[in-house]
């Protein structure tokens, strides 16, 4: 899977906002807003955290924090 410069891929997502008890995820290389549930996500799932996804489901089914990219991204 290739991701464009900004590590959006097409099963992986950034979590832009929380809204409500709404996730807004930044999803695939065009960054397509992607609205799920809080309850459909991992606990610990905050603002910058990467999600790995089951993108054959409409709307994709998270599966997991992607631990490392979360990480490397917020510079830890």
């Amino acid at each position: 899977m290739h991701a464009d410069p900004s590590g959006i891929s097409n099963d992986r997502a950034r979590v832009d906002a929380i809204e409500d008890d709404m996730v807004v995820l930044a999803a695939g290389p065009s960054r397509t807003p992607v609205r799920i549930p809080v309850s459909d996500v991992p606990e610990g799932t905050t603002v910058g955290t990467w999600l790995v996804l089951d993108v054959q489901l409409q709307p994709p089914m998270v599966l997991a924090i992607d631990e490392a990219m979360t990480a490397e991204r917020r510079g830890a």
